[in-house]
Protein backbone atom coordinates (compact mmCIF):
# COMPACT_ATOMS: atom_id res chain seq x y z
CA UNK A 1 0.00 0.00 0.00
CA UNK A 2 0.97 3.51 -0.76
CA UNK A 3 2.19 6.05 1.49
CA UNK A 4 -0.82 8.45 0.63
CA UNK A 5 -3.11 5.59 0.34
CA UNK A 6 -2.01 4.28 3.70
CA UNK A 7 -2.91 7.81 5.31
CA UNK A 8 -6.30 7.61 3.63
CA UNK A 9 -7.24 4.36 5.31
CA UNK A 10 -5.57 5.55 8.71
CA UNK A 11 -8.03 9.12 8.39
CA UNK A 12 -10.74 6.81 7.35
CA UNK A 13 -10.49 4.99 11.10
CA UNK A 14 -9.62 8.06 13.07
CA UNK A 15 -12.93 9.58 11.64
CA UNK A 16 -14.91 6.43 11.94
CA UNK A 17 -13.82 6.25 15.95
CA UNK A 18 -14.48 9.81 16.48
CA UNK A 19 -18.15 8.80 14.73
CA UNK A 20 -18.54 5.89 17.48
CA UNK A 21 -17.62 7.80 20.61
CA UNK A 22 -20.25 10.36 19.15
CA UNK A 23 -22.73 7.78 18.90
CA UNK A 24 -21.99 5.60 21.84
CA UNK A 25 -20.03 7.96 24.49
CA UNK A 26 -17.06 5.31 23.91
CA UNK A 27 -15.08 3.74 26.81
CA UNK A 28 -12.99 5.12 29.35
CA UNK A 29 -10.41 6.82 28.76
CA UNK A 30 -11.27 7.19 24.55
CA UNK A 31 -14.39 9.32 25.79
CA UNK A 32 -13.85 12.80 23.93
CA UNK A 33 -14.21 12.50 20.09
CA UNK A 34 -12.02 15.47 20.03
CA UNK A 35 -8.93 13.86 20.27
CA UNK A 36 -10.08 11.49 17.12
CA UNK A 37 -10.89 14.45 15.04
CA UNK A 38 -7.63 16.27 15.54
CA UNK A 39 -5.48 12.92 15.03
CA UNK A 40 -7.99 12.83 11.79
CA UNK A 41 -6.89 16.83 10.58
CA UNK A 42 -3.36 16.39 11.47
CA UNK A 43 -3.29 12.89 9.21
CA UNK A 44 -4.99 14.44 6.33
CA UNK A 45 -2.80 17.41 6.34
CA UNK A 46 0.24 15.20 6.34
CA UNK A 47 -1.45 13.57 3.25
CA UNK A 48 -2.05 16.66 1.50
CA UNK A 49 1.26 17.69 1.53
CA UNK A 50 3.07 14.88 0.22
CA UNK A 51 0.19 14.29 -2.66
CA UNK A 52 -2.65 16.78 -2.77
CA UNK A 53 -6.06 15.86 -2.88
CA UNK A 54 -8.14 16.02 -5.86
CA UNK A 55 -11.27 18.57 -5.38
CA UNK A 56 -14.21 17.35 -6.80
CA UNK A 57 -15.81 19.76 -9.46
CA UNK A 58 -18.97 21.47 -7.16
CA UNK A 59 -21.14 24.25 -8.50
CA UNK A 60 -19.65 27.14 -5.77
CA UNK A 61 -23.16 28.23 -5.24
CA UNK A 62 -24.23 24.34 -4.29
CA UNK A 63 -21.25 24.23 -1.80
CA UNK A 64 -21.94 27.09 -0.28
CA UNK A 65 -25.88 26.40 0.14
CA UNK A 66 -24.58 23.29 1.89
CA UNK A 67 -22.19 24.86 3.68
CA UNK A 68 -24.70 26.82 5.52
CA UNK A 69 -27.49 24.10 5.88
CA UNK A 70 -24.81 22.16 7.31
CA UNK A 71 -23.88 24.72 9.85
CA UNK A 72 -26.73 25.02 10.57
CA UNK A 73 -28.39 21.62 11.38
CA UNK A 74 -25.34 20.79 13.06
CA UNK A 75 -24.79 24.43 15.07
CA UNK A 76 -28.69 24.39 15.56
CA UNK A 77 -28.27 20.82 17.44
CA UNK A 78 -25.23 21.87 19.70
CA UNK A 79 -26.82 25.07 20.81
CA UNK A 80 -30.26 23.40 21.73
CA UNK A 81 -28.94 19.96 23.03
CA UNK A 82 -26.63 22.36 25.12
CA UNK A 83 -29.60 24.29 26.00
CA UNK A 84 -31.67 21.03 27.04
CA UNK A 85 -29.21 19.33 29.03
CA UNK A 86 -29.11 22.86 31.36
CA UNK A 87 -25.79 23.97 29.85
CA UNK A 88 -26.35 27.54 29.34
CA UNK A 89 -26.56 30.11 31.58
CA UNK A 90 -28.15 33.16 33.27
CA UNK A 91 -25.31 35.51 32.15
CA UNK A 92 -25.99 36.15 28.93
CA UNK A 93 -28.97 33.73 27.91
CA UNK A 94 -31.21 34.04 30.51
CA UNK A 95 -30.53 37.69 30.57
CA UNK A 96 -30.98 39.04 27.40
CA UNK A 97 -34.26 36.21 26.80
CA UNK A 98 -35.82 38.36 29.60
CA UNK A 99 -35.34 41.51 28.12
CA UNK A 100 -36.16 40.16 24.81
CA UNK A 101 -39.05 38.92 26.08
CA UNK A 102 -40.03 42.28 28.09
CA UNK A 103 -39.89 43.84 24.55
CA UNK A 104 -42.08 41.88 23.15
CA UNK A 105 -45.02 42.03 25.74
CA UNK A 106 -44.24 45.94 25.77
CA UNK A 107 -42.31 46.15 29.10
CA UNK A 108 -39.49 47.87 27.65
CA UNK A 109 -35.98 46.63 28.20
CA UNK A 110 -36.09 45.66 31.92
CA UNK A 111 -33.86 43.02 33.53
CA UNK A 112 -33.66 41.96 36.88
CA UNK A 113 -30.79 39.69 36.22
CA UNK A 114 -27.87 42.09 36.48
CA UNK A 115 -24.72 41.55 38.45
CA UNK A 116 -24.95 43.54 41.82
CA UNK A 117 -22.28 45.97 41.11
CA UNK A 118 -24.10 47.97 38.37
CA UNK A 119 -27.40 48.26 39.92
CA UNK A 120 -29.16 46.63 43.37
CA UNK A 121 -32.76 45.64 41.59
CA UNK A 122 -34.48 45.76 38.30
CA UNK A 123 -32.38 47.63 35.37
CA UNK A 124 -33.35 49.62 31.97
CA UNK A 125 -31.18 47.16 30.10
CA UNK A 126 -30.03 49.70 27.63
CA UNK A 127 -27.82 50.95 31.25
CA UNK A 128 -25.73 48.04 31.27
CA UNK A 129 -25.25 47.29 27.14
CA UNK A 130 -27.51 49.83 24.30
CA UNK A 131 -28.39 46.73 22.18
CA UNK A 132 -31.82 47.75 20.41
CA UNK A 133 -31.35 45.65 17.76
CA UNK A 134 -33.28 43.14 20.47
CA UNK A 135 -36.39 44.75 19.07
CA UNK A 136 -36.03 43.00 15.86
CA UNK A 137 -35.79 39.63 17.84
CA UNK A 138 -38.63 40.75 19.55
CA UNK A 139 -41.32 38.67 17.24
CA UNK A 140 -39.86 35.52 17.80
CA UNK A 141 -41.29 35.88 21.23
CA UNK A 142 -44.84 36.38 19.93
CA UNK A 143 -44.01 32.86 17.77
CA UNK A 144 -42.00 30.72 19.72
CA UNK A 145 -41.35 32.09 23.44
CA UNK A 146 -38.36 31.04 25.09
CA UNK A 147 -34.86 30.85 24.33
CA UNK A 148 -34.39 28.48 21.39
CA UNK A 149 -36.40 30.64 19.07
CA UNK A 150 -33.26 32.73 19.97
CA UNK A 151 -30.70 30.38 19.95
CA UNK A 152 -31.72 29.28 16.27
CA UNK A 153 -31.75 33.18 14.98
CA UNK A 154 -27.89 33.48 16.62
CA UNK A 155 -27.06 30.80 14.35
CA UNK A 156 -28.92 31.38 11.45
CA UNK A 157 -27.81 35.05 11.32
CA UNK A 158 -23.77 33.30 11.79
CA UNK A 159 -24.80 31.22 8.86
CA UNK A 160 -26.00 34.12 6.33
CA UNK A 161 -22.03 35.78 6.88
CA UNK A 162 -21.37 32.71 4.53
CA UNK A 163 -23.48 33.60 1.80
CA UNK A 164 -22.71 37.62 2.15
CA UNK A 165 -18.92 36.28 2.59
CA UNK A 166 -19.29 34.62 -1.22
CA UNK A 167 -21.23 37.86 -2.70
CA UNK A 168 -18.06 40.01 -1.53
CA UNK A 169 -15.22 37.55 -2.59
CA UNK A 170 -16.12 35.97 -5.97
CA UNK A 171 -15.63 39.03 -7.15
CA UNK A 172 -12.42 39.54 -6.30
CA UNK A 173 -10.61 35.78 -6.48
CA UNK A 174 -13.03 33.94 -8.63
CA UNK A 175 -16.17 31.40 -7.89
CA UNK A 176 -14.31 28.51 -6.65
CA UNK A 177 -12.10 30.11 -3.66
CA UNK A 178 -14.61 32.46 -3.06
CA UNK A 179 -17.24 29.50 -1.99
CA UNK A 180 -13.81 28.11 0.31
CA UNK A 181 -13.96 31.31 1.94
CA UNK A 182 -17.05 30.64 2.61
CA UNK A 183 -16.66 27.12 3.61
CA UNK A 184 -13.83 28.72 5.72
CA UNK A 185 -15.82 30.75 7.86
CA UNK A 186 -18.47 28.20 9.03
CA UNK A 187 -15.32 26.59 9.79
CA UNK A 188 -14.20 29.39 11.98
CA UNK A 189 -13.57 28.27 15.73
CA UNK A 190 -14.19 31.55 16.79
CA UNK A 191 -17.61 31.62 15.02
CA UNK A 192 -18.26 28.22 16.54
CA UNK A 193 -16.95 29.86 20.26
CA UNK A 194 -19.72 32.35 19.98
CA UNK A 195 -22.48 30.30 18.36
CA UNK A 196 -22.30 28.25 21.62
CA UNK A 197 -21.86 30.14 24.41
CA UNK A 198 -25.23 31.45 25.02
CA UNK A 199 -26.66 34.37 23.15
CA UNK A 200 -25.03 37.53 22.19
CA UNK A 201 -25.98 41.01 20.39
CA UNK A 202 -22.30 41.79 19.77
CA UNK A 203 -22.32 38.14 17.28
CA UNK A 204 -24.58 39.63 14.94
CA UNK A 205 -22.18 42.21 13.95
CA UNK A 206 -20.33 39.30 12.29
CA UNK A 207 -22.77 39.01 9.23
CA UNK A 208 -23.77 42.40 9.13
CA UNK A 209 -20.39 43.86 8.50
CA UNK A 210 -19.68 41.15 5.98
CA UNK A 211 -23.19 42.34 3.87
CA UNK A 212 -21.83 45.86 4.37
CA UNK A 213 -18.49 44.99 2.63
CA UNK A 214 -20.61 43.12 0.04
CA UNK A 215 -23.04 45.90 -0.34
CA UNK A 216 -20.67 48.81 -1.08
CA UNK A 217 -18.12 46.55 -3.62
CA UNK A 218 -21.73 46.58 -5.08
CA UNK A 219 -22.79 50.12 -5.00
CA UNK A 220 -25.66 49.09 -3.27
CA UNK A 221 -25.05 51.70 -0.70
CA UNK A 222 -28.31 52.35 0.78
CA UNK A 223 -27.48 47.88 1.55
CA UNK A 224 -24.42 49.35 2.75
CA UNK A 225 -25.52 52.12 5.49
CA UNK A 226 -28.64 49.99 6.32
CA UNK A 227 -26.03 47.25 7.45
CA UNK A 228 -23.63 49.98 9.21
CA UNK A 229 -26.62 50.90 10.99
CA UNK A 230 -27.65 47.92 12.06
CA UNK A 231 -24.23 46.88 13.39
CA UNK A 232 -24.59 50.19 15.56
CA UNK A 233 -27.66 48.60 16.92
CA UNK A 234 -25.93 45.52 18.02
CA UNK A 235 -24.27 47.07 21.22
CA UNK A 236 -22.72 50.27 21.96
CA UNK A 237 -19.21 49.03 21.54
CA UNK A 238 -20.31 48.06 17.98
CA UNK A 239 -19.16 51.39 16.90
CA UNK A 240 -15.78 50.29 17.12
CA UNK A 241 -16.35 47.29 14.11
CA UNK A 242 -17.80 50.92 12.67
CA UNK A 243 -14.90 52.65 12.87
CA UNK A 244 -12.87 49.47 11.36
CA UNK A 245 -15.46 49.37 8.63
CA UNK A 246 -14.62 53.12 8.03
CA UNK A 247 -10.78 52.45 7.84
CA UNK A 248 -11.04 49.55 5.51
CA UNK A 249 -13.19 51.70 3.18
CA UNK A 250 -10.10 54.75 3.68
CA UNK A 251 -7.54 52.13 3.17
CA UNK A 252 -8.83 48.89 1.45
CA UNK A 253 -11.13 51.04 -1.36
CA UNK A 254 -9.35 54.34 -0.93
CA UNK A 255 -12.13 56.36 -0.11
CA UNK A 256 -10.63 58.68 2.29
CA UNK A 257 -13.89 61.51 3.09
CA UNK A 258 -16.13 58.79 3.44
CA UNK A 259 -14.17 56.50 5.49
CA UNK A 260 -13.04 59.53 7.37
CA UNK A 261 -16.72 60.83 8.27
CA UNK A 262 -18.10 57.47 8.83
CA UNK A 263 -15.51 56.93 11.68
CA UNK A 264 -15.99 60.64 13.10
CA UNK A 265 -19.52 59.77 12.94
CA UNK A 266 -19.10 55.73 14.88
CA UNK A 267 -16.90 57.58 17.52
CA UNK A 268 -19.77 60.33 18.03
CA UNK A 269 -22.65 57.67 18.42
CA UNK A 270 -20.26 55.87 21.04
CA UNK A 271 -19.13 59.11 22.88
CA UNK A 272 -23.08 60.10 23.21
CA UNK A 273 -23.70 56.48 23.98
CA UNK A 274 -21.56 55.83 26.91
CA UNK A 275 -21.48 59.39 28.23
CA UNK A 276 -25.33 60.50 28.24
CA UNK A 277 -27.12 57.97 26.87
CA UNK A 278 -26.48 54.71 29.06
CA UNK A 279 -25.85 56.39 32.13
CA UNK A 280 -29.16 58.27 32.11
CA UNK A 281 -30.75 54.83 31.46
CA UNK A 282 -28.82 53.45 34.35
CA UNK A 283 -28.80 56.08 37.00
CA UNK A 284 -25.44 56.01 37.03
CA UNK A 285 -22.72 58.92 36.09
CA UNK A 286 -20.01 56.29 34.79
CA UNK A 287 -20.09 53.37 31.94
CA UNK A 288 -19.31 50.49 33.76
CA UNK A 289 -17.04 48.85 31.12
CA UNK A 290 -14.44 51.39 30.81
CA UNK A 291 -13.36 49.85 33.72
CA UNK A 292 -11.57 47.40 31.71
CA UNK A 293 -8.91 50.04 30.44
CA UNK A 294 -8.96 51.94 33.89
CA UNK A 295 -5.22 52.04 33.09
CA UNK A 296 -5.50 54.43 30.28
CA UNK A 297 -8.14 56.70 31.53
CA UNK A 298 -11.44 57.28 33.35
CA UNK A 299 -13.71 58.48 29.69
CA UNK A 300 -13.50 57.97 26.56
CA UNK A 301 -11.76 61.09 25.50
CA UNK A 302 -8.70 59.82 28.15
CA UNK A 303 -8.76 56.55 26.85
CA UNK A 304 -8.21 57.89 22.97
CA UNK A 305 -5.63 60.01 24.64
CA UNK A 306 -3.58 57.56 26.58
CA UNK A 307 -3.57 55.39 23.51
CA UNK A 308 -2.44 58.25 21.15
CA UNK A 309 0.00 59.96 23.41
CA UNK A 310 0.72 57.68 26.18
CA UNK A 311 2.17 54.71 24.67
CA UNK A 312 3.92 53.86 27.84
CA UNK A 313 0.70 52.96 29.91
CA UNK A 314 -0.27 50.43 27.52
CA UNK A 315 2.75 49.03 25.42
CA UNK A 316 3.79 46.63 28.17
CA UNK A 317 -0.18 45.27 28.26
CA UNK A 318 -0.51 44.26 24.77
CA UNK A 319 2.84 42.72 24.10
CA UNK A 320 2.37 39.53 26.80
CA UNK A 321 3.28 36.05 25.47
CA UNK A 322 -0.95 35.40 26.21
CA UNK A 323 -1.69 38.24 23.76
CA UNK A 324 0.40 36.78 21.02
CA UNK A 325 -1.04 33.10 21.52
CA UNK A 326 -4.43 34.40 21.23
CA UNK A 327 -2.56 36.33 18.08
CA UNK A 328 -1.72 33.55 16.80
CA UNK A 329 -5.07 31.89 17.55
CA UNK A 330 -7.10 34.43 15.49
CA UNK A 331 -4.64 33.82 12.54
CA UNK A 332 -4.18 30.24 11.73
CA UNK A 333 -7.26 29.23 11.16
CA UNK A 334 -6.88 31.76 8.34
CA UNK A 335 -3.84 30.16 7.50
CA UNK A 336 -2.24 33.95 8.72
CA UNK A 337 -3.40 35.12 4.62
CA UNK A 338 -4.28 38.41 6.69
CA UNK A 339 -1.12 39.33 6.86
CA UNK A 340 -1.03 39.32 3.54
CA UNK A 341 -3.80 41.60 2.66
CA UNK A 342 -2.01 44.97 2.90
CA UNK A 343 -4.31 47.70 3.33
CA UNK A 344 -7.71 45.61 4.55
CA UNK A 345 -5.39 44.43 7.21
CA UNK A 346 -5.58 47.85 9.19
CA UNK A 347 -9.50 47.14 9.50
CA UNK A 348 -8.72 45.06 11.93
CA UNK A 349 -6.76 47.34 14.19
CA UNK A 350 -9.96 48.94 16.15
CA UNK A 351 -11.51 45.78 17.52
CA UNK A 352 -8.23 43.69 17.94
CA UNK A 353 -6.64 47.83 19.96
CA UNK A 354 -10.30 47.05 21.73
CA UNK A 355 -8.92 43.19 23.37
CA UNK A 356 -5.10 43.63 22.94
CA UNK A 357 -5.54 46.99 25.16
CA UNK A 358 -7.99 45.50 27.87
CA UNK A 359 -7.11 43.99 31.63
CA UNK A 360 -9.60 41.99 31.28
CA UNK A 361 -8.44 38.71 30.33
CA UNK A 362 -12.02 37.37 29.09
CA UNK A 363 -11.05 39.60 25.89
CA UNK A 364 -8.52 37.51 24.66
CA UNK A 365 -10.43 34.11 24.35
CA UNK A 366 -10.16 33.27 20.40
CA UNK A 367 -13.55 31.83 21.02
CA UNK A 368 -15.22 34.07 23.08
CA UNK A 369 -18.22 36.93 21.49
CA UNK A 370 -15.56 39.69 21.98
CA UNK A 371 -14.22 38.96 18.55
CA UNK A 372 -16.91 39.79 17.21
CA UNK A 373 -15.50 43.10 15.72
CA UNK A 374 -12.37 41.55 14.96
CA UNK A 375 -13.09 38.37 12.86
CA UNK A 376 -15.09 39.75 9.89
CA UNK A 377 -12.25 42.06 9.46
CA UNK A 378 -9.96 39.40 9.31
CA UNK A 379 -11.52 37.59 7.06
CA UNK A 380 -11.97 40.87 4.88
CA UNK A 381 -7.91 40.45 4.83
CA UNK A 382 -7.90 36.99 4.23
CA UNK A 383 -9.51 37.22 1.01
CA UNK A 384 -6.93 40.24 -0.03
CA UNK A 385 -4.39 38.14 1.24
CA UNK A 386 -5.22 35.15 -0.71
CA UNK A 387 -5.68 37.08 -4.18
CA UNK A 388 -2.31 38.82 -3.54
CA UNK A 389 -0.54 35.52 -2.73
CA UNK A 390 -2.11 33.60 -5.90
CA UNK A 391 -0.44 36.86 -8.14
CA UNK A 392 2.90 36.32 -6.37
CA UNK A 393 3.07 32.80 -7.45
CA UNK A 394 1.32 32.34 -10.57
CA UNK A 395 1.83 29.46 -11.60
CA UNK A 396 4.17 28.46 -9.26
CA UNK A 397 4.62 25.54 -7.30
CA UNK A 398 5.47 25.41 -3.21
CA UNK A 399 6.69 22.42 -1.77
CA UNK A 400 7.23 20.96 -5.83
CA UNK A 401 3.59 20.23 -5.83
CA UNK A 402 1.40 22.71 -4.28
CA UNK A 403 -0.19 26.26 -5.52
CA UNK A 404 -1.60 29.26 -3.57
CA UNK A 405 -4.97 27.71 -3.12
CA UNK A 406 -3.18 24.84 -1.05
CA UNK A 407 -3.16 27.65 1.57
CA UNK A 408 -7.06 27.16 1.76
CA UNK A 409 -6.02 23.60 2.35
CA UNK A 410 -3.76 24.27 5.57
CA UNK A 411 -6.52 27.01 6.68
CA UNK A 412 -9.15 24.28 6.86
CA UNK A 413 -6.68 21.58 9.41
CA UNK A 414 -5.96 24.51 11.20
CA UNK A 415 -9.44 25.61 11.93
CA UNK A 416 -10.44 21.76 12.71
CA UNK A 417 -7.69 21.75 15.35
CA UNK A 418 -8.59 24.51 16.96
CA UNK A 419 -12.45 23.68 16.71
CA UNK A 420 -12.38 20.27 17.40
CA UNK A 421 -13.66 20.58 20.99
CA UNK A 422 -16.94 21.70 20.09
CA UNK A 423 -17.47 17.97 18.34
CA UNK A 424 -17.97 16.85 21.82
CA UNK A 425 -20.95 18.78 22.02
CA UNK A 426 -22.24 16.29 18.92
CA UNK A 427 -21.97 13.39 21.57
CA UNK A 428 -24.52 11.54 23.36
CA UNK A 429 -22.68 12.41 26.87
CA UNK A 430 -22.92 15.67 26.33
CA UNK A 431 -26.50 16.00 26.06
CA UNK A 432 -28.00 12.46 27.36
CA UNK A 433 -30.00 14.06 30.30
CA UNK A 434 -29.25 12.43 33.63
CA UNK A 435 -31.24 12.26 36.75
CA UNK A 436 -30.57 15.18 38.11
CA UNK A 437 -31.44 17.06 34.79
CA UNK A 438 -35.00 14.55 35.15
CA UNK A 439 -35.61 15.85 38.46
CA UNK A 440 -34.90 20.05 37.53
CA UNK A 441 -37.47 19.84 34.85
CA UNK A 442 -40.17 18.04 37.16
CA UNK A 443 -39.37 21.11 39.68
CA UNK A 444 -39.22 23.71 37.08
CA UNK A 445 -43.06 22.17 35.75
CA UNK A 446 -44.39 23.30 39.66
CA UNK A 447 -43.57 26.87 38.86
CA UNK A 448 -46.31 29.12 37.75
CA UNK A 449 -45.57 31.38 34.37
CA UNK A 450 -45.81 34.62 35.90
CA UNK A 451 -44.64 33.40 39.55
CA UNK A 452 -41.62 35.46 40.39
CA UNK A 453 -38.27 33.12 40.87
CA UNK A 454 -35.26 32.81 42.67
CA UNK A 455 -33.29 29.65 41.19
CA UNK A 456 -29.90 28.49 40.15
CA UNK A 457 -27.98 29.87 37.24
CA UNK A 458 -28.61 27.51 35.03
CA UNK A 459 -32.12 27.02 35.55
CA UNK A 460 -32.44 30.76 34.95
CA UNK A 461 -33.30 30.52 30.70
CA UNK A 462 -35.71 27.97 31.10
CA UNK A 463 -37.69 30.14 33.32
CA UNK A 464 -36.26 33.71 31.73
CA UNK A 465 -39.83 34.67 30.56
CA UNK A 466 -41.31 36.46 33.19
CA UNK A 467 -40.72 39.64 34.86
CA UNK A 468 -38.96 38.82 38.11
CA UNK A 469 -36.43 36.37 38.32
CA UNK A 470 -33.44 36.26 40.07
CA UNK A 471 -29.91 33.98 41.21
CA UNK A 472 -29.90 33.21 44.80
CA UNK A 473 -28.83 34.79 47.04
CA UNK A 474 -30.89 38.13 45.21
CA UNK A 475 -34.49 37.94 44.86
CA UNK A 476 -34.84 35.94 48.06
CA UNK A 477 -36.75 38.92 49.77
CA UNK A 478 -39.29 39.32 46.18
CA UNK A 479 -39.46 35.76 45.39
CA UNK A 480 -42.84 33.63 45.28
CA UNK A 481 -40.74 30.36 44.35
CA UNK A 482 -37.24 29.65 45.23
CA UNK A 483 -35.99 26.46 43.11
CA UNK A 484 -32.30 25.69 44.75
CA UNK A 485 -29.84 22.89 44.47
CA UNK A 486 -29.56 20.97 47.48
CA UNK A 487 -26.04 21.49 47.74
CA UNK A 488 -26.01 25.38 47.82
CA UNK A 489 -27.95 25.02 51.16
CA UNK A 490 -29.85 28.40 50.56
CA UNK A 491 -31.06 29.41 53.82
CA UNK A 492 -35.04 30.53 53.91
CA UNK A 493 -36.39 31.11 56.98
CA UNK A 494 -39.06 28.87 57.95
CA UNK A 495 -41.77 31.41 58.98
CA UNK A 496 -41.76 32.40 55.28
CA UNK A 497 -41.15 29.72 53.18
CA UNK A 498 -42.72 26.21 52.79
CA UNK A 499 -40.87 23.41 51.39
CA UNK A 500 -43.31 22.45 48.40
CA UNK A 501 -40.98 19.42 46.76
CA UNK A 502 -37.74 18.32 46.91
CA UNK A 503 -35.38 15.52 45.69
CA UNK A 504 -32.16 14.18 46.06
CA UNK A 505 -30.73 17.18 44.07
CA UNK A 506 -33.37 20.12 44.49
CA UNK A 507 -35.51 21.87 46.98
CA UNK A 508 -38.58 23.72 45.69
CA UNK A 509 -40.08 26.38 48.12
CA UNK A 510 -42.95 28.49 48.20
CA UNK A 511 -43.44 31.67 50.15
CA UNK A 512 -46.20 31.12 52.63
Amino acid sequence: MSGPRALDTLALVLAAGALVIIATGGVKPLTRPEDFVVATAVVVGVRALIAPFAIPRVAATRAVAAGVAIYVTLMGFIVITRHVALRTHAFDLGQYLQIIWNISRGHGPASTLVPTYVVPDRMHAWGDHFSPIFYALAPLQWIAPGPISVLLAQTVALAAGAVALFAFARGRIGEAPAAAFSLLYLANPSLHGINIRDIHPAAFAIPLILAAAWAFDARRYAWCALALVATLACREDAAVAVVGFATWLALARRRWMIGAALAIVAVAVLAVDIAWLMPDFLGARHYDHLNRYRHLGDSLGQVLLSIAFRPWRWIGIVITPAKLVYLAAMLAPLAFLPLLGGRALAAVVPGLAMNLLSVDHKLIGYQSQYQSFVLPFLILAAVDGYARLRALMGERKAFARHRAASALGAAFILATILTARIVNDLGVNFWRLGPAQHAAYQMMSLIPPDAPVSTYERLVPHLATRRNIWVPPRGLNEAAYVLARKIDRIPLPDDRFEVMAQDQFWTLSRRR
